[in-house]
């Protein structure tokens, strides 16, 4: 099986720290950092990949050219290749096109696994994205532990968006998780898992897969602004329902701690109601 991997963008911490009028502090900036992507098997990963190129195909965007949640962030990329056209077309119907990109796990076993918390100016850039990574490591820990009865090896290869280039703590996070596991992995080395020895990276602009992680993540951080900030929620109840289902489940049907991870354990409770809020107005979720 395969774990893609992205994550939101992280802001400075000195952007973060705090604005002052004569002396006073009067807004302290919050960013909110999100990490995680989605679990497919070896064999869905071609039906992703084929519904992609659908998905392409119906818009008129060749199978080469990315697609992302932050579209703006493409522009350069487009224009370089002189497809500007393309990109423009693409703004114009961005909605239903990221909508069409999330219904490509329909009929499938994908799950989502997603970390996220709230990030102050106070909050250094490794420290988050570690705590981020090392919870989701350990729900796909879980998984294999608990979920995947089969001798397939390696059980679980993680491929994630090239980290930045301040910050390459991934790849020892991964070495400590799998050979030895930590105090806060309960599940274990992740080697006696027979996860893959390699933690791969790819380019979001070269991977369709990452291009479905990077929608995914984009659509549960809008989601995350909402609950604290109440910020765009005519989006968030077009667009975090359709990604709702795919979230990994624990017992009672729960996904906070099992396919949606808070870092701040007082905000739990606050945010699994916000959750139900919605699935409660979605019990029929069609694409």
């Amino acid at each position: 099986m395969f774990f893609f991997m992205d994550n939101s963008e992280f802001r400075s911490p000195w952007r973060g720290i705090k604005l002052l009028l004569n002396g006073k502090v009067i807004s302290r900036e919050i960013d909110y950092f999100v990490l995680g992507g989605y679990l497919v098997s070896s064999n869905e990963m071609r039906i992703i990949e084929d519904r992609m190129v659908e998905v392409k195909n119906k818009y008129n965007i060749p199978v080469d050219l990315p697609i992302k949640w932050n579209l703006k962030d493409l522009k350069e990329f487009y224009k370089k290749r002189n497809k500007l056209d393309i990109y423009k077309n693409i703004m114009d119907k961005s909605d239903e096109i990221r909508l069409s990109i999330v219904s490509i796990f329909k009929d499938t076993e994908c799950k989502l696994i997603i970390a996220t918390k709230p990030a102050y100016g106070k909050d250094y850039r490794k420290n988050v994205y570690n705590w981020a990574f090392i919870d989701v490591l350990q729900r796909l820990g879980n998984i294999v532990q608990y979920e995947l009865q089969n001798d397939i090896y390696p059980t679980i290869s993680i491929i994630m968006d090239w980290p930045d280039s301040s910050d390459r703590s991934f790849f020892e996070i991964y070495s400590d998780a799998y050979y030895w596991g930590r105090p806060n992995f309960y599940c274990g080395a992740l080697k006696s898992f027979n996860f893959n020895i390699n933690l791969t990276t790819s380019i979001t602009t070269n991977s369709p897969h990452l291009q479905i992680a990077d929608i995914c993540i984009g659509i549960t951080k809008e989601f995350v602004k909402w609950c604290y900030k109440k910020e765009n929620e005519e989006r968030v109840r077009k667009f975090f329902p359709k990604l709702l289902p795919f979230f990994r489940r624990g017992p009672d049907n729960k996904i906070m701690g099992y396919g949606l991870i808070v870092g701040e354990k007082e905000d739990y409770n606050f945010i699994e109601n916000k959750i139900s809020e919605i699935q409660k107005e979605n019990n029929e979720i069609t694409f």
